[in-house]
Parts: structure tokens; sequence; C-alpha cells
């Protein structure tokens, strides 16, 4: 209708223009009504349209009226008063002035500017999008070593992303960018755990297991030089005593190693489990190495099940769990033995932990004030006392009707590996996401502390060779047809 009406307003107007006559006087006074009607009407429909537009946008009533912003409907006033908006006589408080105003026929269109450019998550679909789809990738077909512990690296002058990888052989690094799949060994001795930092990789090595600290950088320089490419049998390797290699004094014997980071100081500190006492290091940038901060002596437990640091806040040093055990109450269905370092006289008692703990046994820290902990086949999702957390929208508990061996969480899923297969679960611990099953195949899930290594072998030959996978997610990747 506004648009018919603007097209005959000009017509007429080049109708008298081009007319050698001129028009009469009613002719000119229509023209002078038609006019101003055309443009309030304009106004109206301008009105109009910016209301529509607002109302889907923020998806609440916009207020068009003669009154005042304040006397809209209760509505727009509990939207504003949601959003902070809504302070005073006025949006931003009751000394500043009310924002602008758009005026259409006499009504008053009130828009505030922090609500347009608002844009509500009301108006999001809710419905949680579902988890990407995760494979393994096979990043190395029939591997000879007996692997224990893996890590990663990228190297400072290549960018090669590497996979450390600790053996009963040695330690060994496998280049995940090179197109050739190739194992190549950095340090011979057995390995039983290693940790990357600053290209400097820590490793528990040696026929005494003793604590190690590697120039990582210099070390595959050397290996590279040397042209040690393992070639099999892997015992023809002869071990060598490398110069940038180092050996952690008062570390002989070490059991186990875990290293926690607390995010609020920016510290590092590793811990290790030795024969009969405990040692805390503290990484130092400026040196470019771990330090020695405590050392405590007691007797841990035999076999020692579990050695994991949980980072508390506003504690200088990480408390050390070295064993777990079910709860007492559904309130708390998980009892951890801790070691507190932040303490100079520490009491410990004999409980009987070790002929309690379960044989499988897993503790992980999720964030500042949650535990994932494995017991048989339970997962837990405890807070640092080993009490449920209710606030948490998801099922604490969940139990496994496999023999689950470990557990990995990320990406608001749960991984689970047991011995013929992996099943992965959704944020709602009983939906099951996806599940693979190969009884031909045995899984085993390398302890590692940034990627997800996976091991196969065949089900029937246990002593042969086994290949090596590494877990993807499926969405970053673009499948050419």
């Amino acid at each position: 209708m506004n648009k018919c009406l603007c097209f005959i307003f000009i017509f007429v107007c080049l109708f008298f223009s081009l007319s050698p006559t001129t028009p009469t006087p009613t002719v000119t006074h229509c023209l002078l009504v038609i006019f101003p009607l055309l443009f309030l009407q304009s106004l109206k429909c301008a009105a109009v349209q910016r209301r529509a537009w607002l109302e889907k946008m923020i998806g609440v009533e916009v207020c068009v009226s003669m009154l005042h912003p304040n006397h809209c409907s209760e509505h727009l006033v509990e939207h504003k008063h949601a959003l902070g908006l809504y302070q005073g006589h006025g949006p931003y408080g009751a000394s500043t002035p009310t924002p602008p105003r758009f005026q259409a026929l006499g009504q008053i269109l009130w828009i505030n500017r922090r609500l347009l450019n608002y844009h509500p998550k009301i108006q999001k679909d809710r419905r949680r999008r579902p988890p990407a789809k995760i494979f393994f990738k096979k990043v190395f077909h029939g591997c000879p070593l007996k692997i224990n512990c893996s890590t990663t690296w990228d190297h400072p002058t290549t960018k090669d992303h590497h996979l450390i990888l600790g053996a009963d052989e040695g330690i060994f690094t496998l280049n995940l960018n090179s197109s050739e799949a190739t194992i190549e060994l950095l340090f011979p001795g057995k390995c039983t755990w290693v940790y990357t930092i600053s290209n400097v990789l820590m490793s528990i090595s040696g026929k005494s297991s003793q604590l190690h600290s590697h120039s990582l950088k210099e070390l595959y320089d050397q290996a590279r030089k040397e042209h040690r490419i393992v070639a099999l049998p892997t015992h023809r390797l002869l071990p060598r005593k490398f110069a940038i290699s180092t050996k952690i004094p008062e570390t002989k014997g070490c059991r186990a190693c875990a290293v926690a980071n607390n995010v609020q100081s920016g510290c590092v500190f590793l811990c290790g489990a030795l024969e009969s006492s405990v040692v805390l290091l503290q990484w130092y940038e400026p040196m470019h190495k771990f330090m020695l901060i405590k050392h405590f002596d007691f007797p841990l437990p035999n076999p020692l099940r579990v050695f994991e640091m949980v980072v508390v806040p506003e504690q200088e040093y990480p408390m050390v769990c070295i064993g777990v055990n079910r709860g007492q109450s559904p309130s708390q269905p998980v009892r951890m033995e801790n070691i507190n370092l932040n303490s100079n006289t520490s009491w410990f008692t004999n409980t009987g932990l070790e002929a309690q703990s379960a044989e499988k046994v897993q503790l992980n820290q999720l964030d500042s004030n949650t535990l994932l902990v494995l017991i048989e086949n339970t997962v837990h999702m405890v807070n640092l006392e080993g009490a449920i957390k209710s606030h948490r929208k998801l099922h604490m508990e969940i139990s496994f009707p496999l023999d689950v061996e470990s557990v990995v969480y990320f990406d608001d899923t749960l991984l689970a590996i047991w011995k013929h297969g992996w099943q992965r679960r959704g944020e709602v611990l009983s939906e099951i996401l996806q599940e693979i099953t190969e009884p031909r195949k045995t899984f085993r899930l390398i302890g590692s502390d940034r990627l997800v290594v996976l091991e196969t072998r065949q089900s029937e030959d246990q002593s042969g060779m086994c290949n090596l996978y590494i877990l993807e997610i499926a969405e970053n990747f673009v499948l050419i047809p």
C-alpha cells in the first residue's frame, strides 16, 4: 500500500512538472495533504518493521507506547532485569539520561542499545551438539618393542610432531609427520616412565631404575648422526652413555613418577616414589631443569597400584595419592590415602591399604575440584575428598559390565579400554556413543600424559609384534570422495 501511494505521488509530480499549464490551487492543496500522509505512513511502517525485527532477534516484547520505557510490560522489565540493564529510572542507572527514542505517529518506540547488541542464549538451540566421532589412526605396523609409556615432543627446528616411546629396549622416537614410519633409538636401557617439558625429556631408565634428564634436541640430533635407526632384533643395539643425559641424584630405585601443573602459581612439580621415600622436584625455568625441594622418608605400599599428584587450590604443593579404596557410604564412594607435601611432619599409620586396594585402580584430576577414579569396573566422578559432586548435571558413577583396564576423559566423554575393545560414553555416562569389539585382538592403553596411544596385538600371539594407534577426532579431517 505504501509503495503504491509513493508511485502515485511521484507520477503526479512528474505529470504536473512536465505539463505546460500551471496546476490549480485544488491540485496543489491535494499534493500538500498527500505528501505528509505518505511521509507519516513511511515512518509508521518503518517503526512496525523495526519492532518486528527486534522481537525476532531478542525474543521479547518491544515497548511501543506513549508511556515511559519503565512502564512497559512485566515481561520486558523482567528481561531487562536479567540482562542487568534495568536500574533506577533509566537502564544505565538513576542519574543517567534515557536512551534515544524513535517517534512515529505519536508513539514512542524505546530501543535500548545494549539490548540491540545482546544475543541471548535462550534463542540458541538448547539441544547439545552430539560429540564428534573418534577413530584410532594407525601410526606404526609391526612394532617389536615392549612399550611401557609414551609422550609427545615437537622438534623446535623442524616443528615435526614426535611420539616418544619408553620400552624395555630403550627410549625411541617416531616422527608422526614423516611419510615413512621409522622408529629411532634415542637412549638404550629399560624405560618405564617418560615426560617432556621445554625440550627436556625426563625418564625412569636403566637397570637401577633411576630418574634421568635428557636434552631432547641434542639427543635426537646425535641419534640421527649416528644413524641409529632401529633394526631387528633390537638386542643388537649396544648401550651407550650419552653426555647429554644425566642422572638425577638420590633417585635410584624409582618405582613411579607423577607430574602436576599448578595453574594458580604456574609451577610444575615432579614427584618420585622410591623404595622407602618420596622426592619432590620443581621445574626451574632459568636453569632449564627440575630441582629437588623436598624429601620424605616413609614406607610406601607394595605393590604401589596408584601414585598420582592432586593439585589442591590455595596449597603450595600438591597432595600425593598412594592408595584408593571404596568409600563407606553412597555420598562418599571413594576413600583416598594421601601424602601432604605441605606439612613438615606427616604421620602415616599401617592401615593395611595394600591388602584392601583393588587390583585395577586409576585416578586422574580433571579440574581444580574434580577427580576421575576407576575402581575395578566402576568409574566415579568425585571431589578432592572423594565425595559425590551433586551440582554436576551428569551421572557421578557408572559400572561397566566389561573388565575395564583403563579410562580416558576428554571432550566431555569417557573412553573405556578393555581387553578386546573399547567403549565411548557421553556426558551422561549411561549413554553409549561408540563401541568396538574385536575378540581376535587385545587392546591396551599405553600410559601417556598428552596423547591417547593404543596398542593392539593378536589374541593368539601375545609375544608377537604389535600395532600402534593414536586417537583422532573425525571432524578434523575431510574425506576425499
